[in-house]
Formats: structure tokens, sequence, C-alpha cells
């Protein structure tokens, strides 16, 4: 069956929660320093946090919006506006076995609709230095490196730098 992209429900909660917690731990085990992984999924992945923020609260944001198949969610992203004419994918993770089969095109695509449709003309998004498969995924869809700038949550002395990418619409 074709995977759908929907707004999150409040029964994905539990899903989104735990794929954004997998999946960052995954994508950045390698890159990031422990505690840091720890510190941004205890942060922005728990769970009252996820279902304080599954409804939309426009403009600054649109909500979750989930990839199903078969009536499982595989994958969550979000975004909102930053500013009059600038939008903001603030995440798109998926399932570990569902990468690169188009699942996060069609998040991207959605967050990006959704900016568009708010009068958006510009997307940005942060991709931590050294992730070469996120800045490959972004840069094959668009969006050209900027700035780089400390990251979220990020201390002094973690040294955690960001890459800003944006993608005119």
């Amino acid at each position: 069956m074709t995977a759908v992209v929907r707004p999150a429900a409040a029964a994905d909660v539990s899903r989104i929660a735990t794929i954004c917690s997998t999946a960052y731990r995954d994508a950045y085990r390698d890159l990031l320093p422990p505690g840091y992984i720890e510190r941004s999924v205890t942060e922005f992945y728990n769970e009252p946090r996820v279902a304080a923020e599954i409804t939309a609260a426009p403009p600054e944001w649109f909500g979750y919006q989930v990839a199903e198949r078969d009536g499982r969610v595989l994958g969550a992203a979000g975004g909102g506006m930053t500013g009059r004419i600038t939008g903001e994918l603030s995440l798109v993770y998926l399932e570990a076995a569902e990468r690169g089969r188009g699942l996060g095109t069609l998040l991207l695509d959605r967050v990006t609709e959704q900016i568009r449709d708010a009068g958006g003309t510009e997307v940005w998004v942060s991709v931590f230095l050294g992730d070469q498969n996120g800045i490959g995924f972004y840069r094959a869809r668009g969006f050209e490196p900027v700035e780089t700038v400390r990251a979220a949550l990020s201390r002094v002395d973690d040294h955690i730098r960001s890459l800003r990418m944006r993608c005119t619409l």
C-alpha cells in the first residue's frame, strides 16, 4: 500500500516520540557527544511535549505531520513560519527501515506546502555540521548552505555547530 502523509492525531504521540528519539540517537551517535544527544531527546521528544505540539498553532507551528502506511506511523515532520515570508523545517525523522524509500521527501514536501500556503517564499533547516546524510538529503532537494551557528541546546563547551540551509520556493 502507498504511504500517505496526514496531520498527526493524539493517538500518534507515542509513535512520534519513539520514532524521533530512536532516529535522533541513531543518526547522531557517531557525530555528537552522548550527553548532548540525551539532552536533546529529553527536551524535544518526550511524550508530554509531543502531545502538546500535536495541535497546530499557526503560523509558528503547523503541528506534526506523519507518514503512514497500512495504518502504521513510519515517520514524522514539523515546521512553521519564523517570519512573514520565512518558514522553518524543524524536524524530519523516520523509522530506520524506511529511510531511502521516499517518505522523508513526502514529509518535507508537506511541510513545504504548508509554508508556501502561509505565504512563505523560503524554507530554512538546520543540519549538524558533519551530518553528511542530512546535508546530502537537503542539497538534493534544493537547499543551499548559508551559514553556521551554534546548535540548539549546545553549551559553549560542547562546540556543536549547525549548518543553516535555505531553499527558495
